[in-house]
């Protein structure tokens, strides 16, 4: 019977640099595959749990999260007991990962306009507007950092700083030319440049840095192991239902695979270490 089902509590972080609709149809997949019902929460104020409230696994609102790397580590750092790692992660297409492993880039992004002023490397945005969505984005900053440091650069490196909130909001202000450039999650302009003035045509990618850790999905560490379980070979069988895999295509998940705590030591944790270049922000 119908109130007999199991209903699960899911949050998304990362709206709105990923489409909502992505995380509706993962729910969907859910709901079908295991049998329950779901219920979607959308923070886009936060890549994570917010810092200054009870974070929703601890107070039993959360079973499943879906959130960005650098809050997944924040979290991991603080030892939180309330969380443990989903071992599956969705695969995004991107011309760079021809081997469709888990794991993104950060895009760097400029209006086409600069290449007329003979714009071809990261080098060449010296003293440019930069657009990033915070301060703790692996792929909207810290990656940047790393390899201006790796280059001999520090933040003295940009120009004007805008803090835009998100990586679409980035792309759009590179495309409406209130910064000249743009570090953005590669997954983000894979779908919204449908949703942009002209499809987004006058955005080139000038670079791409990375790869950068899976998207790590967390469920409450209460959670029953068979319904992870459940989960897991939901979002794994995915490439065997055709009809589920071409919905999915629609927004660049070529598939799931597996995932482990692995996937956020060594190189990702020297990304994340990137803590001594400060940026002297002008808020947009």
């Amino acid at each position: 019977m119908a109130q007999n089902k199991q209903e699960l509590s899911v949050v998304t972080y990362m709206c709105p640099s990923h489409p909502v609709q992505l995380y509706e149809l993962i729910l969907e997949l859910l709901e079908d595959a295991l049998g329950c019902y779901t219920t979607l929460q959308y923070e886009s104020r936060s890549p994570g749990p917010l810092s200054d409230r009870p974070d929703p696994f601890s107070t039993g609102k959360a079973d499943l999260a879906f959130m960005t790397a650098s809050a997944y580590i924040k979290l991991r750092e603080k030892r939180n007991p309330y969380i443990d790692l989903l071992p599956v992660t969705p695969v995004f297409a991107h011309q760079m990962n021809v081997e469709n492993k888990p794991g993104y880039f950060s895009d760097i992004i400029i209006h086409s306009d600069k290449k007329a002023h003979n714009v071809n490397t990261l080098l060449d945005l010296r003293g440019c507007t930069f657009a990033y969505s915070d301060e703790e984005s692996l792929s909207g900053s810290k990656i940047v950092l790393k390899t201006l440091k790796e280059k001999g650069e520090n933040a003295s490196f940009f120009g004007s700083l805008l803090r835009s909130g998100s990586h679409l909001s980035s792309a759009q202000m590179v495309l409406s030319k209130q910064a000249e450039w743009a570090a953005v999650d590669s997954t983000t302009l894979l779908y919204s440049k449908n949703y942009m003035f002209d499809g987004g045509k006058d955005i080139i990618t000038l670079e791409t840095l990375g790869r950068l850790p899976p998207y790590p999905i967390v469920v409450n560490a209460k959670l029953r192991a068979e319904t992870r379980k459940a989960i897991s070979n939901a979002l794994l069988n995915l490439p065997q239902t055709p009809q589920w895999k071409s919905k999915f295509a629609k927004f660049g998940v070529i598939k799931f695979e597996a995932n482990s705590n692995v996937a956020y030591d060594g190189p990702p944790a020297q990304v994340w270490a990137i803590q001594n270049e400060k940026l002297n922000v002008r808020y947009y």
